[in-house]
Order: structure tokens, then sequence, then C-alpha cells
């Protein structure tokens, strides 16, 4: 792959989640402004744009299905099954249940063989773990992964269609569907959990589609600058729901594969490992660990400070120890970060 910072984009879109979530899980009004700065529904799209534009560039690059679904493996379980521990130690720092009662309790049972399988709805909280924090749930960052497994199981039929059908065609009907499912659960449905369900997949395969198409087709790449362009401005003219259905996809799609390929391609953030991951998986239940120690209420400024430097180190140490020792000596991760 011609030189890139995908790495960086992902560190910053990671960064973005965890000012947003500050925001949202203490609570205090000295954050309210981070809301409106750091737009986690952006940052959390603009992930699945960057995963359809490599995970596509991955599986192209591969010999056999086998080969694609192992290194997709190597990368997100290690880490992630890592995020599950972590978890099952916060909770038996703090829960007040005995350790044996803690881990014999059907609730925590739940939790581990539900979040194993990707089920974070199913249990996402820890018998009387983080009860006095405004929120009890364990790590809400991971309801994206199971999304991210969807999409990768979907690349091989992808890139068939892209090679039969074309890959412009195969983006505009697979982006009219899952923007049609957004708009059905958003506008149409009755239910109380429409939001909800909108998010889900195939909710976000419109985003993933596309960056697809950058990855795939050199003329898209060559009009990027001008698909970005005219998409954003398209964001700030174009008020009506369904409009902004259609535009936001490529607009947040072009934007993040622009500033990767394009606008800051010789930052190298990633140097010191691939550390975007981490941060994404490990800040949740930092963040809530340090909001129940009461740092947050102590010093709102010092929790923040305490929050990053931590998430960060963790971050590193993950990538160190448990996510780059599983990868193979050919994955992109491993070369981007030695380029």
């Amino acid at each position: 792959m011609d030189k890139n910072n995908f790495d960086g984009v992902r560190i910053v879109l990671a960064l973005i989640v965890v000012f947003a979530h500050i925001s949202a899980l203490t609570t205090l009004p000295e954050f309210h402004s981070l809301a409106t700065f750091f737009d986690s529904n952006f940052a959390v799209k603009g992930f699945f744009a960057v995963s359809g534009f490599l995970v596509t560039k991955s599986f192209v690059g591969c010999n056999s299905l086998i080969e694609f679904a192992e290194k997709r493996f190597r990368r997100i379980y290690p880490a992630y099954t890592a995020s599950l521990l972590l978890c099952l130690v916060i909770g038996i720092a703090t829960s007040s249940l005995a350790i044996t009662e803690f881990l014999s309790s059907p609730e925590t049972i739940k939790y581990l063989f539900a979040n194993l399988a990707f089920l974070n709805f199913l249990q996402p909280e820890l018998p009387y773990v983080f009860d006095d924090n405004p929120m009890r749930e364990l790590n809400g960052s991971l309801w994206t992964i199971k999304i991210e497994v969807m999409l990768y199981c979907c690349t091989p039929l992808i890139v068939y269609l892209f090679s039969n059908w074309g890959s412009l065609k195969t983006t505009a009907i697979i982006f009219a569907l899952s923007v049609t499912w957004v708009y059905f659960f958003k506008s149409l449905y009755t239910g109380n959990i429409g939001e909800v369900i909108a998010r889900q997949f195939p909710g976000q395969l419109s985003y993933f589609v596309v960056g697809a198409l950058f990855a795939i087709n050199t003329y898209a790449m060559k009009k990027l600058i001008w698909i970005t362009l005219l998409s954003t401005l398209g964001l700030f003219i174009l008020h009506a729901p369904l409009a902004r259905l259609l535009i936001e996809p490529i607009a947040y799609s072009s934007i993040v594969i622009y500033c990767a390929t394009k606008a800051a391609r010789n930052f190298h953030l990633g140097r010191y490992g691939d550390i975007s991951y981490g941060i994404y998986l490990y800040h949740f239940p930092i963040i809530q660990l340090l909001i129940h120690w009461g740092l947050f209420a102590l010093d709102p400024w010092l929790g923040l400070t305490l929050s990053l430097i931590i998430t960060l180190g963790v971050a590193l140490l993950s990538w160190h120890f448990v996510e780059k020792p599983f990868l193979k000596r050919s994955s992109h991760y491993l070369i981007a970060t030695k380029s």
C-alpha cells in the first residue's frame, strides 16, 4: 500500500470516542462541551469506513478465505479477550460480593460467555459493580465489535460482486439496502428501540462499502478530493433527514480516507505501535473505574488526565504484549509500525 496515515487517523478517531465517553459517563457540567467538539457518532462510522478500505485491501491480498479469517481473528480476538479479562478484574476489585461469590454468580458467567461471543447486549453489567456510577455498563464500546465481525464476513461477497457486477453498481445496491434499513427503523418503525436497531448491522454497511469502493476503484480514489468537498458541503447545506442519510456515509467515509491517504500521509503516529484498537477497547472500563474511585468528583480535569494517561499506557502494553505477538510477520499492521 502507498504511504499513508491510517494508523494516525485511527488513533484520532479512538481519542474522539474517549473524550465523548468521558462527557457521557461522568455527566459533569465541566465536560458538556466535549460532546459538542468530539462526535463519537462520526468517529465510530469513520472506523467502519477505514475498516472497509483496509480489510478489503487485506482480503484481495490473501490467498484463501481461511487465511483472511485467520488474519481477522488474530487482529481482533486477543485484545478483545484481554479487555473482557480487564473488566472481570475490575469487577472482582469493586464488587461488593466476595470473590468466590462474584465468580460463581450467574451474571458473571453470562457476562463472560455472552461477551466472548460478541453479544455484549445480552449481559453488559457485572453483579454489584459500579452501582453508584451514573451508568453501570462495564464497556459500552463493545457493541461495535460484533458489527465489525459481520462486516468482515461480508467482505468476500462484496469483493466477488465488485468483480462480477462492477464496484460502482455493487456499492450503489449495498448502499441503498443499508440506508433503507436505517431509514425504516428511524422513521417508520413504531417500536421503542428503533434507533438502537438502526445502528446495528446492516445499518453501518454503507460506510464499510464506500470504504471498500475507494480501496478497489482507482477512479474513485483519483476523485477523492472532489467527493470529499462536495459531500461535506452537502452535509452543511442539506438538512432533510433522508438527504442526510444518503450523504453522510459518503461524506464521513471520504473525509477519513482523504485524511489518511492524501492530507496527512506523511505523519507516522503509529511508529510506536498500532494502539488505536487498544484505546478503543480499554478506555471505557478505565473511565468507569476512575468514576467509581471518586477521582472525577475530586477533580474533573485530574480524572480526565488520568483517564488518558492510563488508557494510552494500557493500549501500548496491549499492543506489545497481547496484539503484536499474535500477528503474522506479513501483517500490514506490523509493516506500518516499522515503516
